[in-house]
């Protein structure tokens, strides 16, 4: 097996303990999200902290603080909230469902994004291939990234 494929798999391992610890929640891989964004707009949240938003965020996405700041103008359409593994992220999505909005939460967070080639941006916009990642179970960065924390 190549680099790559051993990183999708602990990524995958890491995204489904997220995802059975938040039953209910609808999670959506990243090319599902990919190809459904090019049909609808959506609001992507950033549930991560300060410190790991500085390292890089998914191009267009707010900060938790920004999002429930102006929610209200986010209402009506789907949003999609991440944070590194999807753990996090999943109690979001989960606590804005139950004030009724359509929120889901992105299957293994950025690692996954990362994984699948999606871009990553600085909070100035410059394109980046760094990702904050606490320590080494989280980094399963496939190679070309440079993981941080």
């Amino acid at each position: 097996m190549d680099r790559s494929g051993s990183y999708a798999i602990r990524a995958k391992a890491l995204a489904t303990a997220c995802e059975i610890r938040r039953p209910g929640v609808p999670w959506l891989s990243p090319s599902e999200f990919v190809r459904r964004s090019r049909k609808e707009s959506w609001t992507i949240v950033d549930a991560r902290t300060r410190p790991e938003r500085h390292v890089s965020i998914i191009p267009r996405a707010l900060n938790k603080e920004a999002f429930e700041a102006h929610r209200d103008e986010y209402a009506e359409g789907p949003i999609l909230v991440y944070c590194t593994a999807g753990c996090r992220s999943g109690a979001y999505a989960k606590e804005l469902r139950e004030r009724g909005l359509n929120a889901f939460n992105l299957r293994g967070g950025v690692l996954a994004w990362a994984l699948n080639g999606g871009p990553l941006v600085e909070p100035n916009g410059e394109p980046t291939v760094r990702v904050h990642v606490h320590g080494e179970r989280w980094n399963v960065l496939p190679p070309g990234y440079e993981a941080v924390g």
